[in-house]
């Protein structure tokens, strides 16, 4: 078992079942411990919770700095939507990939660093549409420039793993803004 922290990614199952934080699996595991006859039951209202949070969150399985080989660069340059992320699927693959699933889907929820380059990549073309002279240097001094640090509430943004406060060596810059990025007021 993967400890993902406080983090959850979502992922198909061909049987019922579901993914808990590593703090519900430690009270989970307690009242298996301090109870002879431990029970539960699941609940599923098919409902969509909104305003969760923090959001944005520095994903758990998010890369951190400094660079292994060089340890003097800052990386990541800064982050952007890459969990639990509504994507076209290939025909033909279930959406557990295993060769018993049978189902077959158009999209799946995906999460990694393949759901949050496209993102990336898309304002990076906005950018080259609205200022065709800027090279990629300016449009990477752009996004990092006007990329946030803080989430919907105002707060720092964290960390998945823990909820502790992220920084440079787990969030870049921050967290990638597309509007503030057309104009960034400053652009190296």
């Amino acid at each position: 078992m993967e400890d993902l922290g406080e983090g959850l990614l979502a992922d198909a199952y061909m049987n019922p079942g579901l993914a808990i934080t590593q703090l519900a699996r430690s009270t989970v595991l307690e009242y298996i411990r301090s109870s002879k006859n431990p029970r539960a039951t699941l609940h599923f209202n098919g409902t969509t919770q909104v305003g969760v949070g923090p959001a944005p969150a520095i994903a758990c399985f998010s890369s951190r700095g400094p660079n292994v080989l060089s340890p003097h660069v800052l990386k990541p340059d800064l982050v952007a939507p890459g969990v639990n992320i509504l994507a076209a699927w290939p025909d033909g693959l279930s959406p557990t990939e295993l060769s018993a699933d049978r189902r077959r889907t158009e999209f799946n929820i995906m999460s990694g660093t393949s759901m949050s380059c496209p993102h990336v990549s898309g304002v990076a073309a906005l950018l080259k549409g609205a200022h065709p002279n800027w090279s990629p240097a300016m449009i990477k001094s752009a996004m990092m420039t006007a990329a946030y640090t803080h989430d919907h509430d105002g707060k720092v943004l964290r960390d998945e793993k823990d909820f502790n406060v992220s920084n440079a060596f787990g969030m870049g810059a921050g967290h990638v803004d597309p509007e503030k990025a057309v104009d960034p007021g400053l652009c190296l």
